[in-house]
């Protein structure tokens, strides 16, 4: 024979409570409340104040994760921020950036006598281009541009675009190279990639021995 706690524990889990309300409510553990009530039938309109219990639960636990992740990532922004504040940019050595993102993204092979950097992001196009040009004493002329596009772009804009990312003239940008509509859906924002040369073997020599050195560490 049930005891009257328990059978209030079957008349709640009718009307649709949790096991964290009905444990709560009678003053036993979830797993007490849980062996009780698990052959309780759950009428519709159980199932559906379950569900949505279920899902508020959720909402509430993302936004507790979200606001603990915004405080964290405040913390982690100020402790960068003191970082640079401390050393200053002035003495982040631009030769060591430089080969650092040309071993990410610069093209290397055994026999390769020109400096070439793809990438689709502008930020990192424009930063590479600023430690590279800081690096070494260079001929503007001597550089070279080919923007990757699909048939969507408009390619005089998007070469006025990277020319101003760049500051390299169009006139020494390469035919761009567009790439076929393959029926996807078209990329919101996306720039195209650009793929920059500066034929220069010495220039491109020590870049590559100053990976091999940081390889070392």
């Amino acid at each position: 024979m049930k005891s009257n706690i328990e059978n209030k524990a079957l008349l709640l889990r009718e009307k649709g409570f949790s096991f964290k309300e009905i444990s709560e409510k009678l003053g036993i553990s979830k797993s007490t409340a849980s062996l009780w009530v698990r052959d309780v039938i759950l009428s519709k309109k159980a199932k559906n104040r379950i569900h949505e219990l279920s899902v508020a639960g959720r909402k509430k636990g993302n936004e507790v994760k979200r606001k603990k992740w915004e405080i964290e990532s405040d913390a982690i922004k100020k402790k960068v921020k003191k970082y640079f504040s401390d050393i200053g940019h002035s003495k982040i050595n631009p030769k060591i950036a430089c080969a650092l993102l040309y071993w990410g993204e610069g093209t290397k092979y055994e026999g390769n006598s020109s400096v070439s950097f793809m990438n689709a992001d502008p930020k990192m196009i424009k930063y590479f281009l600023y430690v590279f040009r800081k690096s070494f004493n260079l001929n503007e002329k001597k550089f070279r541009a080919l923007v990757h596009l699909h048939e969507y772009h408009d390619v005089e804009k998007q070469l006025k675009f990277w020319s101003n990312i760049t500051k390299i003239p169009v006139a020494q940008f390469n035919k761009s190279y567009l790439k076929k509509n393959t029926g996807k859906n078209k990329k919101e924002n996306y720039p195209g990639c650009i793929s920059i040369r500066y034929c220069d073997i010495r220039i491109y020599e020590e870049l590559m021995f100053i990976i091999k050195e940081l390889v070392k560490i």
